[in-house]
């Protein structure tokens, strides 16, 4: 007959194999991000109690009933974010802290947790700068969505990453169906390809705003202005194709005045039917859109041609900076271009679809 402390000793193993299998699946369940499952039996060692599966005492330290229920939490959270970016190396670090146990334990938790947050905080911040054409309504609800997930306590995260997912969805398809619209809209008359490589157009932007691109392309200034003839280039690095009235042979004076005369390019973009926004209303403008200006203090008519850079979401409205040559800059900020360095000024910002 087993002595009392026999017995006792298998009570005790007993315990720890009932609390090692249900951290193995609280574990399991925590890498179950997006329909994909992480493995992470390997992270245990067959055989072997899982490390730090006994409770932790007499240091303050949270018992493995604590980390368990706080990781089931983080748990619910992940899943809700499903394709979050970096989810599934957030769910690794969620299962490492888990196994480590302890105040250790809860200290990753807790990290790998604000990091999740910082995840989130980052996506939204691109999601507005690469849909910043969605109706500032909509842009407005992800940001108050990201500040819900900022500061919701962990058992209300779940709810509060579903509704940000939700908010981020309706920024984006509202995006989409404005540019489907200018798309639409435009039909009958534009013979420029639609859509294009914005990135292109920018990179190619940002690497000859100083160091002109001369050899190719020639350079106006010391004739009125290389304004257009830069932009120009940078419709053409996007995808728009030269034509019978907007072309450039390269090198000086082989040009049309569409491409190279800001008036010019303003009938011509007219022609293809693009619509347009002005400095009062900029809630549609995005990145690789084109903006031609008329200075107050120059008289009436078309003085500079610019490409939009950058859009900042404000609660107050975007705040939309240029790339140009002539006064040559990466992030010429409208309203100090219009009010600061000129005066009563005025501005259209061609949406190109």
């Amino acid at each position: 007959m087993p002595t009392p402390e026999l017995r006792a000793s298998r009570r005790a193993r007993r315990r720890r194999q009932l609390a090692r299998r249900r951290l193995t699946a609280s574990v399991v369940a925590l890498v179950v991000v997006g329909g994909a499952v992480v493995g992470t039996m390997a992270l245990l060692h067959p055989g072997e109690p899982a490390r730090g599966t006994e409770a932790t005492t007499g240091s303050g330290a949270p018992e493995r009933s604590e980390l368990a229920a706080l990781a089931g939490d983080v748990t619910a959270t992940i899943t809700a974010a499903g394709g979050a970016p970096h989810a599934q190396e957030l769910s690794r670090a969620l299962v490492a802290a888990t196994l480590s146990g302890g105040a250790a334990g809860a200290s990753a938790l807790t990290g790998a947790l604000d990091d999740f947050r910082d995840e989130i905080a980052t996506q939204t911040t691109r999601t507005l700068a690469d849909y910043s054409d969605a109706a500032h309504t909509t842009e407005a609800a992800l940001v108050s969505a990201r500040d819900a997930v900022s500061t919701a306590e962990t058992g209300d995260l779940p709810d509060a990453v579903t509704a940000w997912r939700a908010a981020r969805t309706a920024v984006i398809d509202d995006a989409k169906a404005f540019r489907a619209g200018l798309i639409a809209d435009s039909a009958a008359s534009n013979t420029q390809p639609t859509g294009g490589d914005v990135d292109a157009q920018l990179d190619y932007l940002m690497t000859y705003v100083f160091d002109y691109n001369s050899d190719t392309w020639g350079d106006y200034n010391p004739y009125g202005g290389d304004c257009t003839n830069f932009a120009s280039q940078g419709l053409l690095a996007r995808g728009w194709k030269i034509d019978d009235r907007w072309y450039s042979h390269g090198g000086m004076w082989t040009a049309s005045k569409p491409w190279i005369a800001t008036a010019a390019m303003a009938s011509y973009f007219d022609s293809l039917g693009l619509s347009y926004s002005t400095q009062d209303d900029l809630d549609r403008v995005r990145v690789g859109d084109v903006g031609l200006f008329d200075w107050g203090e120059t008289g009436v008519g078309y003085d500079h041609t610019m490409t939009v850079s950058k859009v900042e979401y404000t609660a107050d409205g975007p705040v939309v900076s240029f790339v140009s040559h002539n006064h040559d800059g990466k992030y010429r900020e409208l309203r100090e271009a219009l009010y600061t360095e000129h005066t009563d000024s005025t501005v259209r910002i061609y949406h190109i679809p």
